[in-house]
């Protein structure tokens, strides 16, 4: 976990640098080719160095400890950061639509070389290495870093697509170009509705699922001493699920008996499972096995 926040840094800087790469390479081929697919994944290429730059401030951000201001920490500013890049994804697939939609009525002859092809398999292998990079060497939990992950995994396929209509669009079936263009377009929004989805649901304070609060309350009935629970919440924050609950116990416990067994649940909960990473744990005297509130929720 130490070395997580330095991972993502590094992570953001090799996505800044590949996506530099990436630029200059479609705007070679959108200069010499005049394809609105390949004008498609430019853009697409040109959002993502801002996106990259808001996944590198984020995690930078994000990766602060917690200060007067922040006593709970900055990782919200990467959830930030997954909102700002996917706010860019959706500008530029509407924008590709829309031209792309316009080259129907008025199609276009494109004069598509080899070197144009090879550019774009080129590009197509530097998306593959920067997602093989990321999943290897960023911490997956952050919403920064799974914004970027969906969006090169995206770009493979687009770019692939891209070079497939090319080749189809030189082979004389112009139409190619305008219908990868769209494709591209239609993926790029599919990116931002599930990157979003879980970016605003962090910004809610979404829960996990009920099944994963059932296995919560599982382990910390098993801990030692603990005869009920009830109010169990959770809520996930920068890809990290924060716990806070109530504990039964026997009446007449000492202090330092009763905050053992508290300190016995948290460390249980963070040792088995490692998205958890903070538990607050409130001890109240058990006083037979009737409802005493909800087992879950406030």
């Amino acid at each position: 976990m130490e070395n997580e926040p330095r991972d993502n840094l590094r992570a953001s800087k090799a996505v800044l640098a590949a996506n530099a790469f990436l630029i200059l390479a479609k705007l070679v081929v959108a200069i010499l080719t005049g394809s609105i697919a390949a004008i498609a994944v430019l853009i697409d290429s040109l959002m993502d160095m801002v996106g990259a730059l808001f996944l590198y401030f984020g995690v930078r951000k994000g990766s602060e400890p917690p200060d007067v201001n922040h006593l709970y920490g900055h990782k919200k500013y990467e959830t930030i950061s997954s909102i700002a890049q996917i706010s860019l994804i959706a500008i530029a697939a509407f924008l590709i639509a829309a031209e792309a939609l316009n080259r129907f009525s008025h199609p276009r002859a494109l004069d598509i070389t080899l070197a144009d092809l090879a550019i774009m398999a080129v590009a197509v292998a530097v998306d593959i290495w920067v997602v093989s990079y990321l999943k290897k060497h960023a911490n997956l939990a952050s919403p920064a870093i799974q914004a970027s992950v969906g969006n090169y995994s995206s770009d493979i396929l687009q770019n692939s697509l891209v070079l497939v209509g090319l080749f189809a669009t030189g082979a004389g079936f112009h139409i190619a170009d305008p219908i990868a263009a769209l494709i591209v377009a239609f993926l790029m929004f599919r990116v931002v509705y599930w990157v979003g989805k879980g970016a605003f649901g962090e910004l809610t304070d979404i829960g996990p699922p009920k099944e994963m609060l059932g296995r919560y309350a599982l382990a910390l009935r098993k801990v030692r001493g603990v005869k009920s629970f009830h109010k169990l919440r959770a809520r996930i924050v920068g890809g990290e699920t924060l716990i806070d609950v109530h504990v039964q116990l026997w009446p007449g416990l000492s202090i330092s008996r009763a905050h053992a067994i508290c300190a016995s649940v948290k460390h249980t909960l963070i040792e088995k499972f490692p998205e958890v990473r903070e538990v607050l744990v409130h001890p109240e005297p058990y006083s037979g096995p009737h409802k005493r509130g909800p087992k879950f929720g406030s």
